[in-house]
């Protein structure tokens, strides 16, 4: 087993540009916008430190060899042919890896580029959002085909002009639609061969009744009245269950449907807050910026 040298700290994009450099076999970055690394055992720099703590999110794809990873304090072992989501402002921390050869992908998104993906909620198998494993088994085959996703980015990333961000945020997108089917499938297997327990039920219902009603419904009773059970148990469950609160879920499902209204519909804020379910557009342009940022012009002129 071989092993890492990595100190935890706090790190932005723009310090692992610079790290980066330094041990990956194949590299690039648009702008501040995201990073695409390929780590190999044959570089003579990997024992190098690899990351800490990233204001982003972290996806790592396992080609060949084990990585052994830390992450926040949970110890994560990733096989070959295998997928890691690390949240943004998680510790990530590679300790060692085995095997006869090695070779990770690793893309970094910004959260501002994050936020500039628009995905629709309604199309996503509310059972995957349940999940709280952030890795996921994948077959040679599904690697490659993620492999491709990661090469299109960077290549992307080369030809850095006026449309190369447009591109790229469509190419995220498919790839993590492309991810959503490989997910719902492993889903599929892994609910066919185990029991559904009732706090299990209790989560898929709820993510169920908020894609159904998030345009018109906002509060944590709504939902729970629906399923019988008190709106403290509610809250309970969901954050026991997913990491996220009730209220957190029903606020992402409104930014993002609030985000595709406001950049596709051609719709004006005033209507899309009435369509929202706002009692005016003050109140929904507060809680859009609260929750982005941003006010919704800005997002909509950005």
């Amino acid at each position: 087993m071989k092993g890492f040298d990595s100190n935890i700290e706090q790190v932005k994009l723009t310090t692992v540009i610079e790290s980066l450099k330094n041990y990956s076999v194949d590299y690039s970055h648009l702008g501040e916008d995201y990073i695409i690394s390929r780590i190999s055992s044959h570089n003579t720099h990997f024992q190098k430190s690899i990351m800490r703590r990233y204001d982003g999110l972290t996806v790592l794809i396992a080609a060949k060899g084990t990585v052994h990873l830390t992450v926040n304090l949970d110890r994560i072992t990733v096989p070959p042919n295998s997928i890691v989501f690390i949240a943004p402002e998680t510790f990530f921390k590679p300790t060692a890896w085995e095997g006869d050869e090695l070779d990770v992908y690793l893309l970094f998104l910004s959260n501002r580029f994050i936020s500039g993906i628009n995905f629709d909620l309604n199309a996503v198998n509310t059972n995957l959002l349940s999940s709280q494993d952030p890795m996921l088994q994948l077959t040679p085959e599904r690697v490659d085909v993620l492999r491709r996703y990661f090469e299109l980015l960077h290549l992307t990333s080369l030809e850095d002009n006026n449309y190369s961000r447009h591109i790229a945020r469509s190419l995220a997108e498919a790839a993590g639609y492309q991810l959503m089917a490989f997910s719902e499938e492993a889903a599929r297997l892994k609910d066919a061969d185990q029991p559904r327990s009732r706090r299990a039920t209790y989560v898929r219902n709820f993510l169920r009744l908020v894609r159904d009603h998030h345009r018109k419904e906002r509060a944590i009773g709504f939902y729970a009245d629906r399923m019988f059970i008190s709106p403290k148990y509610l809250s309970l469950i969901i954050k026991e269950a997913t990491g996220k609160s009730a209220a957190e879920w029903i606020d992402q499902y409104v930014i993002q449907e609030a985000k595709n209204l406001l950049r596709y519909s051609g719709k004006n804020v005033q209507q899309i807050a009435y369509e929202l379910n706002f009692t005016n557009q003050s109140s929904f342009g507060k809680y859009f910026k609260h929750l982005t940022g941003l006010s919704p012009t800005q997002f909509q002129n950005s």
